[in-house]
């Protein structure tokens, strides 16, 4: 592995949000300030993967029939005003990766990330991930995915910061009997805005690709989902599904669902659907019969809601930030 070893009782100043992480249910972890690798503790399981780090380009390359059922962790924090890295991960034939990102940034910044995978033929990616910036940052994120012949890709991201962001995620199946789910959720408030893009486009017959977006819209902020499902011509058997869920608690506050289907054959599946609104109140009345306050009661209901990355979330502590996050953010 080429990686530097860096013990975790010298590392330079790594700010609490993140040192918080590093008890001892924390397992293989890497800590990436500003596109650079200060920190690596990863146990020999992982000996044979190549990760390289050069002029903000992080490389992992996953070998050929590599498994490991532990999760990867990577934790990158920005300080600098302006920045911009690239990851790339590449899975040989028949490789298996668990990929874990944790995205915070310091004081007012400007950050380009873009992250390209590229699986394999029979390759697996799980990638997880959840972005913690602040108010003050400008956030450009751009994901994509080629994936070969029954290679599987799953995209489990909580959008949960609180700066103005715009995500784009695209994934290409490129090889018959490919699939790839992208399941997102996020978490708007004050005046923030939010555009999250999806595209899974079809280039393989037999292929399958699944959205599923779980928003909340708080106080005046704005969060717009724009999903695409594309199938070309000729990819017979393809299936496009496409779903949204969202909760709207301000009075000002805006959440649109906008999914779209490009559908250039006969022979395929494919559906999109959207169900946006405010809490259940016979769900809220339910809980504060059982003693809950209002307030928690819509926590509760809004924390089971976002469930979908909770439980991919490895330890105790990646599971406290995640529900504190969304309590911050939905007062």
């Amino acid at each position: 592995m080429e990686t530097p070893q860096i013990n975790k009782s010298i590392s330079p100043n790594i700010p609490s949000e993140i040192s918080n992480f590093f008890t001892d249910e924390l397992k293989n972890y890497l800590v990436i300030k500003d596109g650079n690798i200060i920190i690596t503790e990863i146990n020999k399981n992982f000996k044979n993967l190549i990760i390289k780090n050069e002029e903000n380009n992080l490389k992992i390359i996953v070998p050929k029939n590599f498994y490991e059922n532990q999760t990867l962790h990577f934790f990158y924090f920005y300080e600098n005003k302006n920045s911009n890295n690239t990851v790339t991960i590449e899975l040989e034939a028949n490789a298996e990766l668990s990929y874990f990102e944790y995205l915070y940034n310091i004081g007012e910044t400007k950050i380009s990330i873009v992250s390209n995978t590229y699986l394999s033929e029979n390759s697996k990616l799980t990638y997880t991930g959840i972005t913690n910036f602040n108010e003050l940052s400008q956030v450009n994120i751009k994901r994509n995915s080629y994936i070969s012949a029954y290679g599987r890709s799953l995209y489990s991201v909580a959008e949960v910061n609180d700066g103005a962001t715009n995500v784009e995620t695209n994934i290409y199946l490129n090889g018959k009997d490919a699939s790839a789910t992208i399941k997102t959720v996020a978490i708007t408030s004050n005046k923030q805005k939010v555009k999250i893009k999806q595209i899974i486009e079809h280039n393989a017959v037999n292929t399958e690709g699944y959205i599923e977006n779980y928003g909340v819209s708080n106080n005046q902020s704005t969060l717009i989902f724009e999903g695409i499902g594309k199938i070309s011509k000729n990819m017979k058997k393809s299936v496009a599904r496409q779903q949204n869920r969202g909760i709207v608690l301000g009075e000002k506050a805006r959440l649109e669902a906008n999914p779209l289907l490009f559908i250039d054959e006969y022979d395929v599946e494919a559906s999109h659907g959207a169900a946006i609104g405010k809490i259940d109140e016979e769900q809220l009345y339910y809980l504060m019969s059982r003693g809950l306050t209002i307030k928690d009661a819509e926590r509760l209901i809004i924390t089971g809601f976002l469930s979908p990355v909770v439980k991919l979330l490895t330890t105790k502590e990646l599971k406290n930030d995640f529900v504190n996050i969304v309590n911050k953010k939905t007062l």
